[in-house]
């Protein structure tokens, strides 16, 4: 609750405000100097980035906390599918989000991921970790929102090579890959499966000499231990040797069962099998499986050792992977791939609602020129380089074109 002696103060700096504006001066700077005075209560407040939307004529602060306390001015969170964790906890999914807060530390308890130890046990020269929650919507292959997921990760860009990590490389698929292995399905009507890995990079075990401490996370700390560490003694997210850890344990775990990856795709597994000429072949995106195999026997063989090494998701048929929807017709040997609910979010999210379509996605003969770095850059033009995310517009188009679209591949450059 604000007091009156605070309230007097913020008066007090409003008519300083008001006395020192210039006509050049904008309500950023009236905002400013408001914010300014509630500074000093930020570690012990939580503050909310909102928009106050006035119709016509700002309101002084006492007509704007009344306009508040009285709900006939509301303020608004712009929620994308990535909230920060300071916008996800106002919004109407308040509930949701913290939910997801306990689901992620239940998780981690169980996997034994930490145990907690007082900061006495910190070896000299050893800083805990700081972390932060992570938002995300999971949406399905229509672009509903499923799931709202909430990860702790760590900050790791404050890790020390040579102290809490040696190594960070991983291997990564390609999508010519996974193209690759939907054409061989599709061809020989072999049987598709898909696997997920639940919290996968939680797997990893740490090596003795890489030791970890990490904070609580704010607000979820464990009553009575609240200034206590978190001891980890497996990877987590946000660390820089994750990915490296798990993939590690991912390939010792296949390898010991028959799989071996190809030299020149490290994210291909293959396995015949010694009686017959079965074969089985998956790729893998960090906890993604798309399995695929002459007989069916063998990809169920295949999910029941991934059930028992860890906690999975049998997705079958599969749907939905790499922000791809796929359609399996398999009596005609045909398998469909789209990215319908991705290009309807781009179209959104670059306000193309109102573009027509056209056969040729580009002007035809098009002759592009270097503008004139010396004459001035017209007002139109600047307007839409300030309001347009040029590299990421760009970035997923090329997503789209190598994905799905290879029809827009020259248009997007």
């Amino acid at each position: 609750m604000i007091t009156e002696s605070r309230l007097s103060r913020v008066r007090c700096q409003e008519e300083r405000v008001q006395q020192s504006l210039t006509p050049q001066a904008d309500q950023a700077d009236y905002a400013f100097a408001i914010l300014s005075e509630y500074s000093e209560v930020q570690d012990t407040h939580d503050l909310f980035h909102t928009d106050l939307h006035f119709e016509d004529i700002p309101l002084s602060i006492d007509e704007a906390l009344a306009a508040l306390s009285d709900s006939s001015l509301e303020p608004t969170v712009e929620l994308d599918d990535e909230p920060s964790w300071a916008q996800a906890l106002p919004s109407p999914k308040r509930e949701f989000w913290i939910a997801g807060g306990h689901e992620e530390l239940k998780s981690l308890e169980d996997l034994k991921v930490f145990v907690l130890v007082p900061c006495l046990e910190v070896p000299h020269g050893h800083h805990p970790l700081k972390g932060k929650l992570i938002c995300k919507q999971k949406r399905n292959d229509t672009g509903k929102v499923v799931h709202y997921k909430v990860r702790y990760v760590a900050k790791g860009f404050t890790q020390h090579w040579g102290i809490n990590y040696n190594k960070t490389t991983a291997p990564t698929i390609r999508l010519e890959s996974f193209h690759s292995i939907l054409h061989i399905t599709a061809t020989n009507d072999w049987d598709l499966q898909q696997f997920d890995i639940k919290m996968a990079f939680l797997h990893g075990i740490l090596p003795k000499e890489e030791t970890m401490f990490m904070e609580q996370p704010k607000g979820f700390e464990t009553p009575g231990k609240e200034d206590w560490v978190m001891h980890l003694m497996k990877s987590i997210y946000g660390m820089k040797q994750a990915s490296q850890i798990w993939n590690q344990t991912f390939h010792n775990a296949v390898t010991q069962w028959g799989f071996k990856h190809l030299e020149c795709k490290w994210c291909i597994y293959c396995c015949q099998s010694p009686s017959d000429s079965d074969i089985t072949i998956f790729v893998v995106y960090v906890n993604n499986i798309l399995s695929t195999s002459s007989n069916p026997d063998n990809n169920l063989w295949f999910h029941d050792k991934l059930k028992d090494q860890w906690d999975i998701s049998n997705l079958r048929p599969p749907k939905f992977a790499l922000g791809i929807a796929i359609t399996h017709d398999q009596p005609n040997c045909l398998i469909s791939l789209s990215q319908t609910a991705k290009v309807n979010h781009l179209v959104e999210q670059y306000n193309q609602g109102d573009a027509h379509p056209v056969d040729t996605p580009m002007v035809a003969e098009l002759q592009l020129h270097r503008l004139d770095k010396s004459l001035p850059i017209p007002p139109k033009i600047s307007d839409w380089i300030e309001h347009t995310p040029y590299c990421s517009l760009v970035g997923s188009l090329m997503y789209l074109a190598i994905a799905t679209r290879p029809d827009i591949t020259y248009a997007a450059g």
